[in-house]
């Protein structure tokens, strides 16, 4: 794919906002304050998006040392501006507070790219008075909500799971009168893991069924817990004229639903990798013909010899940054995808609340080295985890840089 696709600098805004957050993260109203302070933290991973003429808005600027390892792989950004102040719920509610950052975005003439757009977004657009992107907060919040989707997945004829979608009371006895199969159920908010239950059996699903009764308004949907083999994740960026895949990986998770990382992976039976980019491509002409324009993730399992699409991300994903970074670092281009197998994300809980550059010391010569493109670059999050883009020689070679990264992240000091 030519680099025109996205021709010219860009503007990144990473903020995250869940209009529906509460519902979305399972979290007491109270609670999901705390839980996006911790988003304006991530917002630092658009650093390794950020090409050299880009410019980058972020809660807080990286350290020189950490900036200078990103400039020197193409990233960081020619511009990277914070704003004064952190009072707001987002980061995109911070821009809007600050006149130096709204001035700056007003002023930019090239392309903004929003990693989602929600009612933050359209109020930051207000305040500089013309669009971001042209994409609504509702069209946003349609694709990501689980019951378009699946209704979705079968208008268009794609492989269907069996699905009852109901509310709290419906769904309660819909799942504690289904015998002593498994089940899996969703709330049609959810995000990333959270707002999901599993039963194994007929005593887990009555308690199931109780909890979900006790709960207050929202739709969820209930399906048989089908047995995967492995859950591949496309994502492409939405156009206006046409629509290109970033990259496709194999999802690591811890407890089957703790996502953890991200092999950048090909998948290697013929017909399944067909099925997913067939599926994928028909999802993301649906998205585009109901306005969405920016990164689009579809997660899907793959059980035997069937493919299922299980999910919308309208959204940068959490692996989004590291697929950018890898193609254009590798190929020249976002859009130019980098051979399979030897490269992920991956991120590894630690008791530490390390920079980017304290993370890269800790590392060593095993830090990412843009000489030799091999190594381990780390994110500048903090936020008790080592999150970093992985890249072997080869699939062994990744396997071991893996676990160097894991033992470095259970280090008790820096």
């Amino acid at each position: 794919m030519s680099a025109k696709f996205l021709e010219g600098p860009i503007l990144h805004l990473p903020s995250v906002h869940f209009d529906d957050g509460a519902d979305s993260l399972a979290s007491a109203d109270d609670k999901y304050p705390e839980i996006e302070a911790g988003y304006k933290k991530l917002s630092r991973r658009s650093l390794l998006m950020a090409g050299a003429k880009d410019a980058v808005i972020v809660d807080k600027l990286p350290d020189k040392e950490y900036l200078a390892l990103l400039s020197a792989c193409g990233a960081g950004g020619a511009t990277r501006l914070a704003p004064a102040s952190g009072d707001g719920s987002s980061l995109a509610e911070d821009a809007a507070f600050c006149p130096a950052t709204l001035d700056f975005i007003r002023s930019w003439p090239h392309k903004i790219e929003p990693y989602m757009m929600s009612s933050h977004e359209e109020r930051l657009e207000e305040a500089i008075g013309r669009p971001l992107t042209g994409v609504s907060a509702q069209v946003t919040s349609l694709l990501n909500d689980k019951v378009f989707f699946t209704r979705l997945v079968e208008d268009l004829g794609l492989p269907f799971i069996e699905t009852f979608i109901g509310p709290p009371d419906s769904a309660a006895v819909r799942i504690a009168k289904g015998g002593n199969d498994p089940v899996i159920v969703r709330g049609s908010k959810s995000v990333g893991g959270a707002a999901v239950w599993t039963a194994q059996d007929s005593g887990q699903r009555l308690a199931l069924g109780k909890k979900i009764e006790r709960m207050r308004g929202g739709m969820f949907i209930v399906q048989p817990l089908i047995e995967s083999e492995s859950s591949p994740n496309l994502q492409f960026y939405v156009g206006s004229q046409r629509s290109c895949l970033l990259g496709g990986t194999v999802q690591i998770f811890n407890n089957r639903f703790a996502h953890t990382g991200n092999y950048f992976d090909f998948v290697n039976d013929e017909s399944t990798a067909n099925s997913l980019l067939s599926q994928g491509k028909a999802l993301a002409r649906e998205a585009a013909g109901i306005g969405y324009r920016g990164i689009l993730g579809v997660d899907f399992i793959v059980a035997g010899e069937t493919v299922y699409a299980v999910e919308l991300n309208a959204r940068h994903n959490t692996s989004t940054h590291a697929l950018w970074f890898v193609n254009r670092f590798f190929n020249g281009d976002p859009f130019s995808l980098m051979e399979p197998g030897r490269a992920a994300y991956m991120r590894f809980s630690s008791p530490l609340d390390a920079t980017g550059q304290q993370w890269i010391e800790l590392l060593g010569e095993h830090a990412f080295n843009p000489d030799t493109g091999t190594g381990i670059m780390p994110y500048d999050c903090g936020a008790g985890a080592l999150e970093a883009v992985i890249a072997g020689e080869d699939s062994d070679h990744r396997k071991w840089l893996m676990k160097h990264a894991e033992d470095i992240a259970l280090s008790e000091k820096i």
